[in-house]
């Protein structure tokens, strides 16, 4: 059973926990140099780019949760809109490539699925008018001390984590689809290693202020030629129309506890707190009841345009009491990647073609499953959460809360905990370490609603997600958890300047 990767620090300290030590490293790098939480979680998203590359990047989008001290959470949304402004139906190129996850060994299943791929599946990125929207909103640092780590990282190049290897190894296919993409992951598989000059380049150029931005000719003109090219869809009235969207977060109260997440028009943090809304009231985690809750919920709030995604997620506390929760994807991916800059595109249209419904229209918002999400107890506790994971986003959230608010568990207990995800046509996938009466209870669960025996898990894997959390107790301490599921990491920036990490 993973360990999670944990550190705390006394009051005064600040906490990150993120998908890797060089995405967590940034963010603690923002914070010591006078950041706001909000700088540090960007950051650390730059960062997840060269560390995390197959998850994240400028090309794809996402959701930053904010919330300061005794105020009401807010949720950015920048996540992918359908192109197609202006094409007059235009036929998109679409390429089809069949991915074996058992090539990601031990830590992937031994199935294939098929990929929808290249530039006719990218939707309008979000990710750089999001992060540029964050911090002109919520920034104190200049920006070109914001990107300086990213830069450093992606012109030396990082030695990838064993779970980050995996996720290339598993989409190795579809990473090699064009020139461009291969050039950037060709020789990932044999070294170890990803760099990215093209990109270090862009991020130089954009802290500089010679490139104002994602509006600026000089970027959005590749993409768009890029597109042209490619038999992509977008083109300038799609890009001109793209904007974050600033948006109330979703909030209930759920035994006491304020649990507040992303709004629609995405669906997951609806599922997660209608899921948590329909437990009993027996102040214990009740299973049976807890995978019938998912399951009800996905079946009331699952709509059309919901994509399910390849995710990272970063959690900052700053030590003023301000969190951070910023969940981005790519997808699985396109394969494609915008010219001379080195940004790899997301293939939300592919993805959205899985799902039920009649697609969306040119210009509409995407939605997605993911929800950066903040609890805060009546004391003033606050613990801040998001994973990456696709569809297991909402099965891992709900079950990591459940255990914090049912079960009064720490934070490392919640996450460390063994997971049950209700997928399709019921069948219920269960990590190791439920107890038998826990077993016993969603067995007979799954035979009254008609399921497939529940399928249990031989080991902990990435598919059931990987929560990164924080949390800052009412008299100021902190704790950062990252999920070593998924690769997580953890560090504190204590009061004097020294930094714990795990």
């Amino acid at each position: 059973m993973f360990t999670p990767a944990a550190v705390h620090g006394p009051p005064g300290s600040a906490a990150v926990a993120a998908g890797s030590a060089e995405a967590a490293g940034a963010a603690v790098e923002a914070l010591r140099s006078g950041g706001s939480a909000v700088d540090a979680a960007l950051a650390a998203a730059l960062a997840a780019a060269v560390s995390e590359p197959v998850l994240t990047s400028l090309g794809g989008g996402g959701f930053l949760l904010h919330a300061e001290p005794g105020r009401a959470a807010e949720v950015l949304d920048f996540f992918v809109a359908v192109p197609g402004l202006g094409q007059g139906g235009a036929e998109p190129h679409v390429a089809r490539v069949v991915i074996d996850f058992a090539s990601g060994g031990p830590a992937a299943t031994a199935s294939e699925q098929a990929f929808h791929v290249g530039w006719g599946t990218v939707a309008v990125p979000g990710c750089f008018a999001g992060y540029a929207e964050a911090h002109r909103r919520w920034g104190r640092l200049p920006l070109a001390a914001l990107l300086a780590p990213a830069t450093h990282l992606a012109r030396a190049g990082v030695g990838l984590a064993p779970v980050q290897l995996a996720f290339e190894r598993i989409l190795r296919d579809l990473l090699l689809l064009t020139p461009d993409s291969r050039a950037l992951f060709a020789d990932v598989d044999a070294t170890g290693r990803y760099a990215n000059r093209d990109y270090a380049r862009l991020l130089e150029a954009w802290g500089s202020g010679s490139l104002a931005g994602p509006d600026d000719p000089a970027y959005a003109g590749r993409l768009l030629e890029g597109a042209h090219a490619g038999g992509g869809l977008i083109g300038a009235e799609d890009l001109a129309a793209y904007s974050p969207v600033l948006r109330e977060a979703l909030a209930v109260r759920h035994r006491g506890v304020e649990i507040s997440t992303n709004p629609g028009p995405s669906a997951g943090g609806r599922i997660v707190l209608d899921a948590l809304s329909r437990l009993s009231s027996s102040g214990a985690v009740a299973w049976g009841d807890l995978v019938t809750a998912q399951a009800d919920a996905v079946e009331a709030h699952r709509g059309r345009g919901q994509v399910p995604t390849g995710t990272t997620h970063i959690s900052v506390v700053d030590a003023g009491g301000t969190v951070a929760a910023l969940s981005t994807s790519n997808g699985s991916g396109s394969g494609t990647v915008v010219p001379h800059w080195g940004i790899p595109l997301n293939n939300m249209l592919g993805e959205e073609d899985l799902r039920p419904g009649d697609p969306l229209p040119p210009g509409a918002r995407m939605g997605s499953m993911m929800a950066p999400t903040m609890l805060r107890w009546p004391d003033g506790s606050t613990v801040a959460m998001g994973t990456g994971g696709s569809e297991r986003i909402r099965s891992a959230l709900v079950c990591c809360i459940a255990r914090l608010v049912e079960d009064g568990a720490s934070l490392e207990e919640a996450i460390a905990g063994p997971r049950a995800h209700v997928a399709a046509e019921g069948v219920v996938h269960l990590e190791p370490g439920f107890p038998q009466a826990a077993i016993d209870e969603i067995t007979s669960t799954s035979t009254s609603r008609g399921w497939p025996a529940p399928e249990r898990w031989p080991q902990q894997t990435v598919f059931f997600g990987g929560v990164h959390a924080v949390s800052r107790a009412a008299e100021g301490s902190v704790r950062a958890v990252g999920d070593t599921r998924r690769g997580g990491a953890a560090a504190v920036l204590l009061p004097d300047g020294s930094i714990h990490v795990a």
